[in-house]
């Protein structure tokens, strides 16, 4: 997404999605150890559902999600990340 330069061509992209680009660039392990109850955002192809952490280490983090009442295991580092909304 984002807008062509009539005169020059050059393409400029929105910042939002350079950001979810940016975010695809980071290496996928090792994964980032959070605390138990840890408020997280964990992204579930269809967005980013939010939850709290169960369990982690560097290898996986379990998360139970508030919409869906589920448990989610994730092992991409890429998909999960703190909330800082809480």
């Amino acid at each position: 997404m984002g807008r062509f330069n009539k005169k020059t061509g050059e393409f400029t992209a929105k910042p939002s999605t350079m950001k979810s680009v940016e975010r695809m660039y980071q290496p996928s392990t090792p994964m980032p150890i959070f605390r138990k109850g840890t408020a997280v955002k964990v992204f579930i192809g269809a967005g980013w559902g939010k939850g709290k952490v169960e369990y982690s280490d560097k290898v996986r983090c379990v998360v139970f999600l508030k919409i869906g009442s589920r448990r989610v295991i994730c092992y991409d580092a890429r998909n999960i990340m703190e909330d800082i909304q809480k």
